[in-house]
């Protein structure tokens, strides 16, 4: 007990409340078996694997929209901008999930890729990029500096690493059988490196504040789906995705995450001083 409320008064340190975070790993973990235990339930799964991500997404945007109204919407503020991005990317990413759920569930079809759901995934990510661009700008002399250029490298080296183990002899073998698969499979990763590039070399700038604490799990969210997007991939392409597999819990859990961090937003206020 003792240890336990020592973590709690460590999690309360940083901003943070232990019965939320309670909440979002629980039901993190609560996806995660019932994913195992469903797998013999093909038609339960089918619709699972299919619903789920809508509800995360409608959560995601909801609580993006709240962070957006709540302060404030003026093309003259900086923050109300920001929030604007990430709530316009969210909703592509909305209509991507219900685009592909009525691929799959009303017309039948299995793995829409590529489809017009595609459409709607990529195109969120401009709005997203711009977002945290402009979320960043403030400390841009710092993201410039050789330190952060040096975390910029690695995360641009590590990400390569990545998709050379997974897909290139994937990608190889489908170029002259299906070059859009190719062609939109790939944009996907390269897009999430993009987010990476400019979201994560933030976490360096400050251990907390009201910047920093919803930014890491939208920092962590931008992660789980560039993981995801690299599995899902090298499964499509390899013709060993379907629908329910273990793969699509990186993007339940990133949605999960990124919706923590718009509620962490959201309730932190208008956000006057970011780094208080």
């Amino acid at each position: 007990m003792k240890k336990l409320a020592q973590f709690n008064s460590a999690i309360r340190e940083y901003g943070y409340s232990p019965v939320d975070l309670t909440i979002v790993f629980t039901a993190a973990v609560l996806i995660g078996f019932v994913y195992v235990l469903a797998q013999g339930e093909h038609a339960f799964v089918y619709l699972l694997s299919n619903e789920l991500p809508v509800i995360l997404a409608l959560t995601a945007l909801g609580l993006a929209t709240a962070g957006l109204f709540h302060n404030g919407v003026s093309v003259k503020n900086r923050f109300s901008i920001v929030w604007l991005g990430y709530a316009l990317g969210v909703f592509f990413w909305f209509l991507g999930e219900l685009t592909w759920a009525v691929y799959a569930i009303w017309y039948s079809i299995p793995n829409p890729f590529p489809s017009i759901a595609d459409g709607f995934w990529l195109a969120g990510y401009v709005p997203l990029i711009c977002a945290i661009t402009i979320q960043n700008w403030p400390f841009r002399e710092f993201l410039l500096s050789k330190r952060m250029l040096t975390v910029i490298v690695i995360i641009l080296c590590v990400s390569g690493l990545l998709l050379a183990a997974l897909i290139p002899t994937t990608y190889a073998s489908n170029v002259g059988q299906n070059l859009t698969s190719v062609v939109v499979g790939l944009a996907y990763p390269l897009l999430d490196i993009s987010l990476l590039v400019v979201a994560l070399p933030v976490l360096f700038l400050y251990g907390r504040g009201t910047f920093w604490r919803p930014f890491l799990f939208v920092a962590f969210g931008l992660i789980l789906t560039f993981i995801g997007d690299v599995l899902f991939n090298w499964a499509s392409l390899n013709g060993t995705y379907y629908d329910g597999s273990y793969l699509e819990l990186f993007f339940h859990w990133s949605y999960l995450t990124l919706a923590y961090g718009f509620y962490l937003r959201f309730r932190s206020g208008t956000g006057a001083s970011m780094l208080e």
